[in-house]
Order: structure tokens, then C-alpha cells, then sequence
């Protein structure tokens, strides 16, 4: 197991390495301190897994998409992040 210090170099590390594409906004709290609105296709995609897990998995994520820190709204800046690449491609 990893001590926190092990794991924040070890994050640090993926960030430093990753291939950002230009003009993405990476950093998920600066997208919410300025009010980024959300990428539609994150809209629908997050629509569609909260139906499908209410109708056919008995609501088991419980996906929330109404204020800061709801599970849903966390999945859709990560979402945002991944269609903002394919965007700038």
C-alpha cells in the first residue's frame, strides 16, 4: 500500500506525463470557479447512465447532477475533460 506521500508523487507523476491537448481546461476546480458550463455530450452521456441505472439497476450509483460535489456532476468534468480533447483534435 501506498503512504500519501508515495501516492501524491505518484499522481503528480501522471499529470507531469500525460499529453494534454491546447485549450483544455484540466484542472476540474478552475472549470467550476469559472463557470465552464458543461460539454452537451456530457449532458446526454450523464442523462443516459442516470436513466439506465434507474430503470435497469435499481438506482444503485444514486447519480446526482444538481450542485458542487454530486457524484454525477464530478462524472460529467471528467466527461467535459475527455469530449474538450476530442474537440481539439
Amino acid at each position: 500500500m501506498m503512504t500519501n506521500d508515495e501516492r501524491r508523487k505518484h499522481f503528480q507523476m501522471l499529470q507531469d506525463t500525460y499529453d494534454k491537448k491546447p485549450g483544455v481546461e484540466y484542472d476540474i476546480n478552475k472549470r467550476w470557479e469559472n463557470g465552464v458550463p458543461h460539454h452537451p455530450k456530457s449532458i446526454a452521456l450523464m442523462k443516459r447512465i442516470s436513466d439506465t441505472d434507474w430503470i435497469w439497476n435499481d438506482d444503485h450509483f444514486c447519480w446526482k447532477t444538481g450542485g458542487d460535489g454530486d457524484n454525477g456532476e464530478s462524472l460529467m468534468y471528467l466527461l467535459d475533460i475527455i469530449f474538450d480533447e476530442n474537440d481539439a483534435r
